[in-house]
C-alpha cells in the first residue's frame, strides 16, 4: 500500500533510529519518500527467511544522507532488520528481513545550515566590498582594482556553490557547475597571485609599481580559462561526481585544481618573504613604511584563509570524509567573505573617512530633503 500525503503526519519521533549520530554528527531527520506498507497472507512477517526489497522514489532529488526505516507498533521509526542496500540522487533501495511500513528518512547534518548561513553572510561582505572597491575614489588603484576583481570572482564562486554544489543531476548540468567552480576558484587565487606580485612591486620598484589594467585581467582571468578548457578537453568526465559537482578524484584530475593552488601559494610566500625583508630594511632606518607593511600583513592572512579552506578541501570531496574536516571547510569558507571586509574595507582608514563622508552627506541630503518640504 502507498500511502498518500501520510509521510507528512509521520514526521516525527525519530529517537529510535540507528545513524542518528553518524560521523560524531547530531542531525535532524525527515521523512523523505512515500510512505510503503507491505502485507502477506501470512501473518508471521516478523523474520522473513529472505530480506525483501524495496525502491523508494525521493520527494526531492538532493543527495543528503538516507536511512531506511519502518513504523513500529509503539508510533517510532527504527532501522532494526532494515538496511539500504543502494542509493543515488533520486532513489533508494531498501532491504528488509520483515514487513510492515516502511519510508526512506533525510538525515540533515547540522553543518548543511552552517554552510548556508556562513555563505550567505560572506555574500552580503562580498557585495559590501565590491561596492567599496568600484565606487571609492580615494583608494583607486592597482591594488584596489586586483581586490575588486579578486571579490568578484569569489563572490561568483561562493553563489555558485550555496546554489549548485550538490545537484548532481542532471549531469551536464553539474560538470557545468563544477567547470564553473574550478575556473571562478582558480581565478580567486590568480588574482591573489597578482596581489603578491603587486607588493613586491610596490615594496621593491616603487616608483614604477603599477600595472596596466589589461594585463591584470589577460592574467587573472585568461590564465584559469586556459586551466579549465585544457582539463575539459583532456578528460571531460572529470568533472562531476556522484555526490558533488566538483572534481573528480579518480586519476589526480583533481590536481588541475590543487596544483595550481599550491604553485600560487609557494610563489607568494616568496614574494611575501622578500616584500617583509625589504620592510625589514626600511625599518632599521628612519623611514619605516607602515601602509606597505599592513597591505602585506593582510594579504598573508588572507592567503592563510584560502590556502586553509582548500588544505582540508582535499580532504572533503573524498568518500566520508570525517564531519571535522566538513566543518574547518565550512568555517573557512564562510568566513572568507566577512575576513575580506574587514582587512580591506573596515582596517582600511581611507575607506573608512568614505564611509563616514557617504553618511554625513545622507544625513545632510535628509535634513536639506525636511527643510524643503517644510
Amino acid at each position: 500500500f502507498n500511502y498518500k500525503n501520510l509521510e507528512s503526519s509521520v514526521n516525527r519521533s525519530f529517537e529510535m533510529v540507528k545513524g542518528a549520530k553518524e560521523n560524531g554528527a547530531d542531525p535532524s531527520f525527515q521523512v523523505f519518500s512515500k510512505v510503503v506498507s507491505v502485507v502477506v497472507s501470512n501473518p508471521s512477517t516478523q523474520k522473513l527467511s529472505r530480506s525483501v526489497n524495496i525502491t523508494f522514489r525521493h520527494l526531492e532529488v538532493i543527495p543528503p544522507v538516507y536511512i531506511c526505516a519502518y513504523w513500529t507498533e509503539t508510533g517510532a521509526w527504527s532501522t532494526d532488520g532494515c538496511s539500504k542496500q543502494d542509493s543515488n540522487a533520486s532513489r533508494t533501495i531498501c532491504t528488509c528481513n520483515h514487513l510492515s511500513s516502511f519510508a526512506v528518512l533525510m538525515a540533515l547534518h547540522p553543518i548543511e545550515l552552517v554552510t548556508k548561513i556562513g555563505l550567505t553572510i560572506s555574500l552580503l561582505c562580498l557585495t559590501l566590498c565590491i561596492l567599496t572597491f568600484k565606487f571609492c575614489r580615494s583608494i583607486q588603484g592597482t591594488r584596489t582594482t586586483i581586490h575588486l576583481h579578486l571579490c568578484i570572482c569569489l563572490f561568483i564562486a561562493d553563489l555558485i556553490f550555496l546554489a549548485g554544489i550538490s545537484q548532481t543531476k542532471p549531469v551536464g548540468g553539474c560538470r557545468f557547475v563544477a567547470a564553473m567552480l574550478h575556473f571562478f576558484f582558480l581565478a580567486v587565487f590568480t588574482w591573489m597571485l597578482l596581489e603578491g606580485v603587486q607588493l613586491y612591486r610596490m615594496v621593491v620598484l616603487v616608483f614604477n609599481a603599477t600595472m596596466r589594467p589589461l594585463y591584470l585581467y589577460a592574467v587573472g582571468y585568461g590564465t584559469p580559462l586556459f586551466i579549465v578548457i585544457i582539463s575539459a578537453c583532456v578528460r571531460p568526465n572529470g568533472y562531476g561526481t556522484k555526490k558533488y559537482c566538483w572534481l573528480s578524484t579518480d586519476d589526480g584530475f583533481v590536481w588541475s585544481f590543487f596544483g595550481p593552488v599550491c604553485l600560487v601559494i609557494f610563489v607568494n610566500v616568496f614574494f611575501f618573504l622578500i616584500t617583509v625583508w625589504k620592510l625589514a630594511q626600511k625599518f632599521a632606518s628612519l623611514n619605516p613604511d607602515l601602509s606597505n607593511l599592513a597591505f602585506t600583513v593582510t594579504a598573508v592572512a588572507q592567503m592563510c584563509i584560502l590556502g586553509l579552506m582548500w588544505v582540508s578541501g582535499v580532504f572533503l570531496f573524498q568518500e566520508d570524509p570525517p564531519v571535522a574536516v566538513s566543518y574547518i571547510f565550512t568555517i573557512f569558507n564562510s568566513l572568507q567573505g566577512a575576513l575580506v571586509f574587514i582587512m580591506h574595507c573596515l582596517l582600511s582608514k581611507q575607506v573608512r573617512i568614505q564611509y563616514i563622508c557617504a553618511k554625513l552627506r545622507g544625513s545632510k541630503s535628509g535634513q536639506q530633503t525636511g527643510e524643503s518640504q517644510i
